[in-house]
């Protein structure tokens, strides 16, 4: 298993000329760090248990009157972004475990960049629905909120920690799955032509316009992987790290793991979202018969979309390490175990 150190270690901050790692190293950092990597797993994990007690008290009607009745009804309404904080506690801790390194230290701007990084990008696909993806019979978009709180700036706050914690969320948990032998999957090279990456741009473009040309819940089917199909190819000639020279590589495994970061996020998500008094729910009418079987309040086929979720993620947040990558730690190669943690590393 692959473990930054030094000049094999990405530093925290670019630039910085780290010491040498002695033999000793390794153990020691691992004996280190094993403290932080506990607490942060015991104060996450506590801090949902405390959330899903709370919430079935309340739920169970034993939270009736006064101030305990006050208390379920406001962790019922901040279900979803209190209990997503404690998620990402609980996945850095393990991710602390399996590298046996101070994780969260290591990578902290790399982590505070993608927390930030992720409000606008689900803005995007809120805005994608909201404004697109109407449908014209019974006038309901393809998601819809319900039950926010009044207050605006109680609701801007709930909204924010909320989508702040969708990408972490799916590249941290693809990232747990990668120590997995699932990220060591691989196969013989595959050939993959300068005309099928054009051919890829095109569809994802075709895929990207379906929105603002069908104005239907239906073009939800293509928004989960559109900016694949449009982002990965250009992602590819820029010389960053993409599915596409991962294929042509015979590297299965990060998309592999991708796939069920975004799976296992989508499983806890609707577990968590169909308690809270705050909530989602879907309006897929074209999904005919079959809408009929849900996983919660997920039609059940609808499930496939957190398969394409998860590495149209990944390739969206490499498409904008383009632009401010600098910033972040885990982007200067300078030594081949640098270069290896690029070509593996979902995060």
């Amino acid at each position: 298993m692959f473990v930054p150190r030094s000049c094999d270690r990405i530093s925290p901050m670019a630039g910085d000329d780290s010491i040498r790692p002695t033999e000793s190293e390794p153990i020691a950092l691992f004996r280190s760090s094993r403290p932080l990597n506990i607490r942060l797993i015991s104060v996450g994990a506590g801090w949902i248990f405390i959330l899903e007690s709370v919430l079935a008290a309340y739920r169970l009607g034993w939270f009736s009157t006064g101030w305990a009745h006050a208390a379920g009804f406001l962790v019922g309404v901040h279900f979803t972004p209190w209990i997503w904080c404690g998620y990402l506690l609980v996945l850095m801790g393990v991710l602390g475990l399996l590298s046996g390194t101070a994780w969260i230290r290591t990578f902290r701007y790399r982590v505070l960049a993608l927390w930030l990084w992720s409000v606008p990008a689900w803005c995007y696909f809120d805005w994608l629905n909201f404004r697109f993806m109407r449908n014209a019979a019974t006038g309901l978009h393809a998601w819809e909120y319900q039950g926010l709180p009044a207050g605006a700036l109680d609701r801007c706050i709930g909204y924010f920690l909320a989508f702040a914690a969708i990408a972490p969320a799916l590249l941290l948990t693809a990232e747990i799955w990668r120590h997995s032998a699932v990220g060591r999957v691989k196969s013989g090279r595959v050939r993959i032509t300068r005309a099928l990456e054009i051919l890829s741009l095109l569809v994802g473009i075709c895929f990207f316009a379906a929105p603002f040309v069908l104005h239907d819940p239906v073009a939800n089917v293509m928004i989960w992987v559109s900016l694949i199909f449009m982002l990965d190819p250009v992602n590819t000639w820029c010389g960053r790290p993409s599915l596409i020279a991962d294929w042509r590589a015979g590297r299965w495994g990060r998309t592999l793991c991708l796939m069920l970061g975004g799976l296992s996020c989508g499983l806890l998500w609707e577990f968590w979202n169909y308690w809270a008094l705050a909530k989602w729910t879907y309006h897929l009418p074209f999904l005919g018969y079959w809408s009929r079987y849900h996983y919660f309040a997920m039609p059940l086929p609808g499930l496939a979309g957190y398969l394409g979720f998860g590495p149209e993620i990944w390739v969206m947040w490499q498409f904008s390490l383009l632009l401010f990558g600098s910033l972040v730690e885990g982007e200067q190669v300078r030594c081949a175990t640098d270069r290896e943690w690029r070509d593996f590393a979902c995060l």
